[in-house]
């Protein structure tokens, strides 16, 4: 199962920047440009932060945000023994 997930890490990081990018239009559209270039330089901690405030809003994003920070952690715990 390890593997499979490490053999779809090329997916996941388009996917990652794809749904950060994403994250930045809500930060704008929803607070401004000054949440705007928060957001772009703390990836982790806005992705976290947007993701509990759209949750009732956008539901498809908070999912998403979810599963990319999930899958974040698990990238980041299990590099070490890739």
């Amino acid at each position: 199962m390890k593997a499979l997930l490490w053999g779809l890490f090329s997916v996941f990081v388009i996917t990652a920047i794809c749904t950060h990018i994403w994250t930045t239009i809500i930060a704008y559209q929803e607070s401004g440009i000054g949440a705007t270039f928060l957001t772009f330089i703390l990836p982790g901690l806005s992705e976290l932060y947007w993701m509990f405030k759209m949750f009732e809003d956008n539901t498809l994003y908070s999912t998403i945000a979810l599963i990319h920070l999930v899958l974040s952690a698990f990238f980041g715990l299990t590099r070490n023994d890739h």
